[in-house]
């Protein structure tokens, strides 16, 4: 994936980071969510948001055991991009609570979640979280931001 993919994964991790404890909660990273069987298919997600069972318990484990409350799975390839809405369909049908889908071209994210209509947020509003999600809120605009220690230099390798 292109540099704004690690961008938005590093920012809505930080954004999680700041909402998690106090919901006892915990995001896995790249974690495989079989969906289905006959074909198998399993889908790696950039972050899964666990609020039940053990923090943490599904962090080191290469496809989950458990359903996450929370999908962010990042439109940043031609391919994702192309399949994303069967990914969605599937992650909900999965048992999955709410998708969210940060467009890095669009600087949008969609907020796809179960018995709701879909939100395409632009960059100019807020991501609120309802349901088991509440208490989570922030400015789109921060899940793309670059970081301000970040200067666009790559380290020099001898």
């Amino acid at each position: 994936p292109e540099e704004i993919h690690g961008t938005i994964v590093f920012n809505i991790s930080r954004i999680l980071a700041g909402w998690l404890p106090a919901v006892k909660g915990s995001a896995a990273y790249g974690l495989g969510l079989h969906v289905a069987r006959e074909p198998d298919t399993v889908y790696t997600p950039a972050i899964s948001v666990f609020l039940e069972g053990r923090p943490f318990s599904q962090a080191d484990l290469v496809i989950a055991t458990e359903v996450p409350a929370l999908v962010v799975d990042i439109a940043s390839t031609n391919d994702r991009r192309s399949d994303m809405r069967r990914r969605t369909t599937s992650l909900l049908q999965l048992g999955v609570e709410t998708v969210w889908v940060p467009d890095p071209f669009k600087k949008e994210i969609q907020v796809i979640s179960r018995g709701q209509h879909t939100l395409a947020l632009g960059a100019w509003q807020k991501l609120t979280g309802i349901g088991r999600l509440q208490g989570l809120e922030f400015n789109v605009a921060d899940a793309f931001a670059q970081p301000k220690w970040w200067d666009g230099k790559l380290p020099e390798m001898s």
